[in-house]
């Protein structure tokens, strides 16, 4: 008969040197990722080369096979943390937030603050054609949707009676060109100050909402 090991009996502690190499990997991964979504933008995808990659991060193209097989490995992996850490964002902020019309504002804020924030995997994931990966990635189970976080917020405010009735759908899609507008503005427009990047934001924000707020709102 098999014993059984205690109840309380814990798995053994990682070693302090095993913890510093999986920490490593992770800081080589994020390093190789942040390069490559820099040579994609700068040369495109037929221009980025291995090694030109590991020239820039200071590694040979062996380590860089090490974490990823291929080009297209390296680009699915951007677009798939990308997508997924905006959806969790997006996620994050329309559970905290009670009021819809505000959810939805508060929503399209964090969308124009991640965009700000990751302008090289923003451009990826929605200004440059990646068609064939990105229905690759739609494919994964893991995946957080952003624009169904973006859709549940329209249809919880059409369903509170704050939002006016109609093509969810469409209305989705409104709100989403008017937020990748204003990111395509910050990113690629002119340079300003962050004092009026603000003040865009909320106006356009407010302007919207107000446009597509049940008439008695108004």
């Amino acid at each position: 008969m098999k014993s059984h090991p205690p109840e309380n009996e814990t798995d053994p502690p990682i070693s302090a040197s095993a913890a510093r190499r999986t920490q490593a990997r992770i800081e080589l991964r994020a390093k190789i990722l942040a390069a490559a979504a820099e040579l994609f933008i700068a040369r495109g995808y037929e221009g980025l080369s291995m090694r030109q990659l590991g020239e820039r991060i200071g590694y040979s193209p062996a380590t860089i096979y090490l974490h990823f097989a291929n080009k297209d490995a390296l680009l699915l992996a951007l677009l798939s943390d990308g997508y997924n850490e905006l959806g969790r964002r997006l996620a994050a902020v329309a559970a905290a937030t009670h009021d819809p019309l505000e959810r939805i504002a508060a929503v399209g804020r964090a969308y124009v603050a991640f965009g700000r924030e990751q302008p090289m995997h923003y451009q990826l994931m929605f200004m440059r054609r990646a068609d064939v990966l990105r229905e690759r990635l739609a494919e994964r189970s893991e995946r957080v949707d952003a624009f169904q976080v973006l859709q549940l917020t329209v249809t919880q405010a059409q369903a509170a009676g704050v939002l006016q009735p109609g093509d969810t759908l469409a209305i989705s899609l409104t709100l989403w060109a008017t937020v990748h507008g204003m990111v395509g503005l910050f990113l690629v427009g002119p340079p300003l100050p962050e004092a009026q990047i603000q003040v865009t934001i909320e106006t356009t924000i407010a302007g919207i909402l107000y446009g597509l707020a049940k008439e008695g709102l108004r």
